[in-house]
């Protein structure tokens, strides 16, 4: 008995299992004629599914520093119950789609040596006479768009409460809210 013909018909079937019929069955086919000038023409169908995409750059990075505008505390941020943040943080959006960036605290209080101050005590504004919005464990919206954007830039001031009873001297490095950014669908 001759093993060929089962050895051609397993690699027929190995053949047929491995054919991309997909890529066979779609192929066009163009025949010319039999002079020089012939010519053939196939009609296909090109097409892609394009999906949203939103990026969100925040500068500068990582950190932030809540330092004061006028350089250090005084008394006349006390006596305010407050301090403007000294500069702002800059929030980029390229999109081709609906988008909306928002805020939220991941922490409900600040770490370090100021775990006893909420991270509502910290408030933002998108400029810098609004910083009435209070740092929420919720995601707020900052901003949004309903069109597309090649580079939508918005900055967030920041602004610190303060009490006389419950803000005692901390190293800056000590007092830390970890905050997210995020850009999304509306």
């Amino acid at each position: 008995m001759s093993t060929t013909p089962l050895l051609m018909r397993v690699l027929g079937l190995l053949l047929l299992a491995v054919t991309p019929w997909g890529v066979s069955l779609a192929q066009g086919t163009c025949v010319t004629g039999t002079s020089n000038n012939s010519s053939c023409r196939l009609e296909v169908n090109i097409s892609s599914t394009i999906q949203a995409t939103r990026r969100l750059v925040v500068t500068p990075g990582t950190s932030f520093s809540l330092t004061p505008a006028s350089g250090q505390l005084g008394v006349d941020d006390y006596t305010a119950g407050m301090f403007n943040a000294s500069g702002s943080i800059q929030l980029l959006v390229q999109s081709n789609a609906p988008w909306r960036v928002s805020m939220q605290a991941l922490s409900a209080t600040l770490t370090g040596s100021c775990t006893n101050k909420s991270a509502s005590t910290i408030q933002w504004g998108t400029t810098s006479a609004t910083r009435t919005t209070p740092v929420s464990l919720s995601a707020t919206t900052v901003f949004s768009g309903g069109t597309f954007t090649t580079g939508q830039p918005r900055d967030v001031f920041l602004r610190v409460g303060l009490g006389w009873l419950t803000d005692g001297p901390v190293s800056e490095a000590n007092c830390t809210l970890p905050v997210s950014f995020s850009v999304s669908p509306p």
